[in-house]
């Protein structure tokens, strides 16, 4: 792909993913109808633009195919103008849904000419509530199971994620299958790229296997916790925008929720560390992880995240000398 058009596709994909994100159901509002219809004028002229100047390189047809698609759900899904209430909400939501499906294809298509965009993760409730959940899960078992059986039972669950991705990658019906089970909570990308159940499975037998408990409840925290509350922040109110699609807001959100949750979570279970050095080690959590979660592009967070706060953890909880 020729440099030009890897510019002009990379900035198209980028606008269409800052697009999205104003459509998501926690940030949309009603007023911005007119806006919209504008903004998504102009991007369904840039769309045939790109898309024509890539099929012009015979080495760019799935980009091609992928840019014509998106500039087909700008032109023709658009929402019909006068809708009003619960039905104009709905319809955008529909036009975004398809457009999020055009978007993820894109991501796809650039991704085989190493041109990375950052993936577009929608409001989910009830991943946040399984975030949540599966933190609490995996530090009750970090809690009561024996160090010498926790690396066994987390690669119990390993080798069964990584069973799952291999088997439904070699049958479309399973995979689809899969993914009507797990859809509730699953992002569009997790369709055909590893989901992130699987790389928290390995997260933890990395964890595991290193035995630094008090360490790795910090980093199960900042997973559980520091995530969706940057998530959630993040889309309502992220103004400020850093990098790879994330927000000041929501990074800041990232920190404080792990380190307040992180901190009294470690000083109710363990108390003889004392509360300032448990708030300490869940801020140094709560930092690493935001970074982590921050600059993962090519990694899955559900991997970085736990792995960076654990570590960011367990170097103040040495300097304090209360490492476990």
């Amino acid at each position: 792909m020729s440099g030009t058009l890897t510019v002009e596709t990379h900035d198209l994909a980028l606008q269409l993913h800052a697009l999205l994100r104003d459509l998501d159901p926690a940030a949309w509002r009603a007023e911005a109808d007119a806006a919209t219809r504008r903004r998504l004028h102009e991007l369904e002229g840039s769309a045939a633009a790109v898309a024509a100047r890539a099929g012009a390189e015979a080495r760019s047809a799935n980009v091609e195919a992928s840019l014509t698609e998106a500039r087909r759900v700008l032109a023709e899904r658009v929402p019909a103008p006068g809708l009003e209430g619960r039905a104009h909400r709905a319809a955008w939501g529909r036009f975004r849904q398809e457009l999020l499906a055009a978007y993820d294809q894109l991501c796809v298509s650039l991704a085989e000419w190493d041109i990375h965009v950052p993936r577009l993760r929608p409001t989910n409730y009830a991943r946040n509530v399984l975030h949540v959940a599966s933190a609490a899960s995996a530090i009750t078992v970090l809690e009561l199971l024996p160090p010498e059986l926790l690396a066994p039972a987390a690669s119990f669950f390993m080798i069964l994620g990584w069973t799952l991705e291999f088997t439904r990658r070699r049958s479309v019906a399973w995979n689809q299958v899969l993914m009507w089970v797990f859809g509730p909570v699953a992002h569009p990308h997790e369709t055909y790229r590893v989901n992130s159940a699987t790389w928290y499975a390995t997260a933890l037998v990395i964890l595991a296997l290193c035995q630094v408990p008090h360490a790795s409840l910090l980093g199960l925290v900042a997973l559980g916790v520091g995530d969706p509350s940057a998530a959630v922040i993040g889309r309502a109110w992220g103004r400020t925008k850093l990098i790879n699609g994330r927000s000041l807001e929501g990074t800041l959100a990232f920190a404080v929720a792990s380190a307040l949750v992180g901190g009294l979570t470690l000083h109710l279970l363990h108390p003889e560390l004392g509360l300032s050095v448990a708030l300490l080690a869940a801020a140094a959590a709560g930092f690493a992880g935001s970074v982590a979660e921050l600059v993962s592009r090519r990694v899955d967070d559900n991997l970085s995240i736990p792995l960076a706060a654990t570590a960011g953890a367990w170097l103040a909880l040495t300097a304090l000398g209360a490492a476990a």
